[in-house]
């Protein structure tokens, strides 16, 4: 069963968004609905920042979370076969309780076995309860950086990014060298932390998106930022691309979108636009 079900975690999610960034746009796709398509549109809506999340939630299993990656899915983010590289984020939680929680509201769950999701856990005034304090962001390069070796392979339809234990929490705080088996050139970021700084020019470890306008005040163009090189892009030159004109997959996806039904761990996918105005 879910760590927690994905829909709970989903619209905490989106109440945050929706607060932090009153006059974002928020898009959550439809089972089956291309996530990359409508990226291009929303960049070419206004000026600011246009990204895709990619939320997950873990398994639990006994005393321990297991975090499954469908690779497939992660490889069609980062090697697109067209247009620029693709703002992804991966967002997970790391569960401080044992076992699963259901969808009904109630309070925090015993050890072992499974009980209901605290209603209040949502709020900030919930303290370290709070969701946001055990909701993580990884880019879609740093999920693929920080899986086995090998397991990121195309003949690989999953891989298990990490196995959580009690033991790798330090007051609640992961280890991260130990959870992932590995050091990490970047840490996974707080969720907080991760919007703190998306609004000041980050992360710099990931693929950024940022809508410029041109002389008449409309969207002109878009800055690519990856890996340390930049690229400008025209609206018109984005909206362009065959596989995004009209919301469909190019040849060899549909195998990709076909994996959903497969049981790799739970997710919802969510694209965000950022106005200028909520950036620094």
């Amino acid at each position: 069963m879910r760590s927690i079900p994905e829909k709970t975690l989903e619209h905490w999610a989106s109440s945050y968004l929706s607060n932090r960034f009153p006059n974002g746009a928020l898009w959550w796709p439809t089972s089956g609905e291309d996530v990359l398509a409508e990226l291009p549109r929303l960049a070419a809506s206004a000026p600011g920042k246009t990204l895709a999340l990619e939320l997950k939630t873990t398994e639990a299993r006994g005393d321990d979370h297991v975090l499954e990656i469908d690779t497939r899915r992660l490889a069609r983010y980062l090697y697109p076969r067209s247009g620029p590289p693709l703002p992804v984020y991966y967002v997970f939680p790391t569960p401080r309780w044992t076992g699963p929680l259901t969808s009904r509201s109630g309070f925090s769950p015993p050890a072992p076995g499974s009980s209901a999701a605290p209603p209040k856990w949502w709020r900030r005034q919930a303290g370290t309860a709070w969701f946001g304090d055990w909701l993580h962001v990884m880019p879609a390069g740093s999920v693929a950086a920080a899986l086995p070796r090998g397991r990121s392979a195309p003949s690989v339809k999953k891989a298990t990014l990490f196995t959580l234990k009690d033991s790798h929490l330090h007051g609640g705080v992961p280890d991260w060298a130990t959870v992932f088996g590995k050091a990490l050139p970047r840490r996974p970021l707080k969720w907080p932390r991760f919007w703190e700084v998306v609004t000041i020019c980050g992360p710099d470890d990931g693929v950024r998106w940022w809508t410029i306008v041109g002389r008449d005040n409309r969207p002109d163009r878009v800055l690519v930022l990856s890996a340390g090189e930049e690229r400008e892009w025209s609206v018109g030159e984005l909206l362009d691309q065959p596989r995004w004109q009209h919301g469909q997959m190019d040849d060899g996806d549909e195998g990709v979108e076909a994996q959903l039904g497969e049981d790799v761990g739970g997710d919802e996918r969510l694209l965000l636009h950022i106005p200028e105005a909520s950036l620094t």
